[in-house]
């Protein structure tokens, strides 16, 4: 039986396919959206960008979350500033309309005369379904879409014995790489370049024994891997369609976000959590990801860069390593051709 083929190289940096992407996969998944730790008190927001769609959530005054599209009902202003903070009122940056708590138009300022015809109901913010699942915010653009909980499935019992609210948040780091978003993602869902390009994790890890083990069901995988004295991994290294990668232990975990920013530029995103921000350990914990983030990048951009020379079409994945990316790829060109069916 041959071997399952990867998508062309045509899906690489395609901008007909980064917009095809943006309607199939940003505009319809959940998405992990900032830490609880920014949005836990009144007022406080956090405004992103993903995929190029512009959005905000914020803390209500009754402690409820809400989440908007961050574009005004007038001329497309934005609301809040991008970034995290606290603020007072939903008011446009532009020309300062203001927009209640619900999301709906309470005054266009200094308008004039047509004033009285602009429709409240009408001329009000787009709303983003919002929701909270451990020490994480999520959202989802599509008001169709299941639930969170329902979505996450199984993965939430992955990391049920972990006690994710007791991590103390304490920073982000943020890298932004010249290749497409999914020549990242491919190359995390698979352990058979780690003994060329991991030196330091190659040491830790037996890595002849290293499984991906793909829950097609529930949209994620598991990696796993024995240390070399044998032990088994103390943690969860779980990948969650289409681009959340989740690495939680007893000690804390880092949360890991590939978004697209065009078609040829990553922006990947981390997130630390500690059970105790004062461990000396945690140096050594965000030495060992800056190292492995840069000898990722450095390859993940020389791959691009084939893939864009012209000569590279379309190879096989390995059945023994890289079944996770053959899911992820397929799972992408379904979600992209039921989008495409719907037209």
């Amino acid at each position: 039986m041959p071997s399952p083929r990867t998508l062309s190289a045509s899906w690489y940096g395609n901008r007909a396919v980064h917009q095809r992407e943006r309607l199939a996969v940003w505009a319809r998944e959940w998405l992990v959206f900032a830490p609880l730790a920014r949005l836990d008190r009144p007022g406080q927001y956090v405004a992103a960008e993903i995929a190029g769609w512009p959005i905000f959530v914020v803390v209500r005054p009754d402690g409820s979350l809400a989440g908007f599209h961050n574009v005004c009902a007038h001329r497309a202003g934005p609301i809040l500033w991008e970034g995290h903070g606290t603020c007072g009122n939903l008011v446009c940056r532009y020309h300062g309309w203001a927009y209640d708590w619900q999301g709906a138009l309470r005054s266009a300022r200094d308008f004039g005369d047509a004033d009285g015809d602009i429709d409240p109901e009408t001329h009000g913010l787009t709303p983003v379904r919002v929701e909270a699942w451990r020490n994480l915010i999520w959202i989802n653009l599509d008001a169709a879409a299941p639930d969170l909980h329902t979505s996450l499935g199984s993965l939430d019992d992955q990391c049920r014995e972990f006690p994710m609210e007791q991590f103390g948040y304490t920073h982000q780091v943020v890298r932004t790489l010249a290749c497409n978003w999914k020549t990242y993602a491919d190359n995390y869902l698979e352990g058979y370049h780690i003994p060329l390009l991991h030196p330091e994790l190659n040491r830790e890890i037996d890595v002849s024994r290293y499984q991906v083990l793909v829950y097609p069901e529930d949209d994620y995988c598991l990696h796993t891997a024995p240390a070399r004295d044998g032990s088994a991994n103390a943690g969860r290294w779980l990948f969650r369609f289409p681009n959340t990668a989740l690495n939680v232990y007893r000690t804390g975990m880092n949360v890991e976000r590939i978004f697209p920013d065009g078609p040829d530029r990553t922006l990947v995103v981390y997130d630390y959590f500690f059970a105790d921000a004062d461990d000396p350990a945690n140096a050594d914990t965000l030495k060992v990801s800056e190292v492995t983030l840069d000898q990722d990048q450095a390859i993940c951009e020389a791959v691009q860069r084939n893939l864009d020379a012209g000569i590279y079409r379309t190879g096989p994945l390995s059945p023994r390593h890289e079944a996770a990316v053959g899911w992820f790829q397929d799972r992408l060109r379904r979600a992209v051709t039921a989008v495409e069916g719907e037209a």
